[in-house]
């Protein structure tokens, strides 16, 4: 009765400075592409915040290896900037 469609269940840690918080639910997704693209969202909307500008995610998948470590996009600060300037 299943779709057909495999999903992954993945893990979104978030570093920022020496600090470190740790996904212990994670989030199921399609492939690796979804799951980092997920990451970047992730980075780019807490990145908006002046103070985690510094954020990265680490990706991870469900036996702990870790895939990607993604940063907030710098166009954010500028968009951020172009906002605040109006």
């Amino acid at each position: 009765m299943g779709s057909g469609h495999n999903v992954e269940h993945y893990f979104f840690d978030l570093h920022f400075g020496n600090e470190q918080v740790v996904d212990e639910e994670g989030v199921d997704h399609f492939d690796v592409g979804s799951a980092v693209y997920y990451g970047q969202r992730i980075a780019d909307r807490i990145g908006r915040d002046s103070d985690y500008r510094s954020l990265t995610v680490h990706v991870r998948t469900f036996e702990g290896s870790l895939l990607a470590v993604v940063a907030a996009s710098a166009g954010r600060g500028y968009e951020q900037l172009a906002l605040m300037s109006r």
